[in-house]
């Protein structure tokens, strides 16, 4: 048998056995059960093209990223109710803090959890989601989970520790690197030094060159990235710091985009005067939304882009959907984030099916995995072939979509996927 008869029938006996629909309704709680199976396996050792939608803030394995808190000293946790300034269950380490003084209602993280070993638990269930927390404030409690990280994830050396291990991770994955969205961050050192926006990109450049002495392949593209439903006139600054990476990092930044939640009440058609000056590289979020007069991606295609973040709604709009195709648009589908965010309760009916199977240049990807709690992009892959009856091609195509025509890379990922093909038996 070749491998698209070995992984349908596997596909018929895990959906055979799935009576609840679990896998369709709630991916997730499908996840550890799915990951004991030797279809699981196939798609774990499959090579996988490169990682086109993440972003930096939350795409690294939670429950690493919390064993490395409490092991780093002086990280320090709030516990008490919320306040304008702080998150429960927030983490920071001390050269966060103005002049290092620890506020009130902050304490240290070890102490804490040898005081409550329960606490561990809490931290992950805090700086994760999933489906029960559907509801119409999923986006102001999905956005609150990055503010629980954000402060730990900027101290120097841990950054440091973290992005290493999710790039060898990634690699070990079956990646061969990564796109990644990042906002401006103020990284700090052990006492309170602020590091400057360029610091930030040569702490990221360093990372990516020791990973490469084990996976020489392996490189990490930077896109900046600003907030949807900000005023217009605070993106142009933006933007001047976008050109600013693109002449200083050539070999690394390749675009702009805004992100942030689609029905924030300000169109791209809104932003689109400035964008047109932005003297760089456009490849935004749009169609991430249940709005069915949400018109992002026919604004984003009048803005000249050539890669879509989601694209969820194209749907709805046969005459835009064919530009995107005869314009070979990349789609950057992320179908466990939709679920998760509650805008695909049924990943059977997800809408990029049927885009792959009409040809469009889709790409599959993980968005915000630690949030998620998923793989880089195995689980994304597996859900795509499960839930949208496609062939083992469909998804050899999406992945080579993701190479971008790089004739190394394509060479590269065609040598591996052989080999790939040749070890299932």
């Amino acid at each position: 048998m070749d491998i698209e008869q070995i992984t349908g029938q596997m596909r018929q006996q895990i959906l055979a056995a799935d009576s609840g629909k679990l896998i369709y309704n709630d991916f997730g709680k499908a996840l550890p059960a799915l990951r004991t199976t030797a279809l699981y396996g196939i798609f774990k050792a499959m090579p996988k093209g490169r990682l086109m939608h993440a972003h930096i803030e939350a795409s690294f394995d939670m429950h690493y990223m919390l064993a490395l808190a409490l092991s780093t000293p002086d990280v320090y946790v709030f516990l008490q109710p919320e306040t304008p300034a702080f998150r429960y269950c927030q983490l920071a380490h001390k050269g966060w803090f103005e002049d290092g003084v620890i506020p009130s209602g902050w304490v240290l993280l070890q102490e804490a959890v040898a005081a409550d070993p329960g606490l561990k638990e809490k931290l992950y269930e805090m700086c994760t989601s999933r489906t029960d927390d559907i509801d119409e404030e999923i986006w102001p409690k999905f956005e609150a989970i990055f503010d629980r990280f954000k402060a730990i994830n900027n101290y120097r050396p841990f950054f440091e520790k973290l992005y290493y291990k999710v790039f060898t991770d990634m690699a070990a994955e079956g990646l061969l690197g990564v796109d990644l969205r990042y906002i401006s961050q103020t990284m700090f050192e052990a006492d309170g030094r602020r590091l400057s926006d360029d610091d930030y990109v040569l702490v990221l450049r360093g990372i990516v060159e020791k990973v490469q002495q084990k996976y020489p392949y392996f490189h990490v593209n930077i896109i900046y990235s600003y907030y949807k439903g900000v005023p217009a006139e605070t993106v142009p600054s933006r933007l001047e710091f976008a050109r600013h990476l693109q002449a200083a990092y050539p070999d690394m930044f390749i675009g702009y985009d805004m992100v942030g939640g689609e029905d924030c009440g300000k169109d791209l058609l809104y932003y689109a005067p400035v964008l047109r000056e932005a003297g760089v590289p456009i490849i935004m979020h749009a169609g991430e939304t249940l709005d069915p007069n949400n018109r992002n991606i026919e604004y984003a295609l009048d803005l000249g882009i050539r890669r879509l973040g989601h694209g969820f709604n194209l749907y709805r709009y046969p005459d835009v959907e064919k530009r995107v195709k005869e314009l070979n648009v990349m789609l950057e589908v992320c179908p466990l984030s939709n679920q998760l965010l509650g805008y695909a309760p049924d990943l059977s009916k997800h809408p990029a099916g049927g885009y792959i199977k009409r040809g469009l240049n889709v790409t599959l990807n993980s968005d915000d995995c630690a949030i998620f709690d998923t793989a880089y992009i195995t689980d994304d892959l597996l859900l795509a072939y499960l839930c949208w009856d496609l062939s083992m091609a469909d998804i050899k195509r999406c992945l080579m979509n993701s190479l971008c025509g790089d004739t190394a890379l394509l060479s590269l990922f065609e040598e591996q996927w052989a080999a790939f093909e040749a070890s299932i038996k």
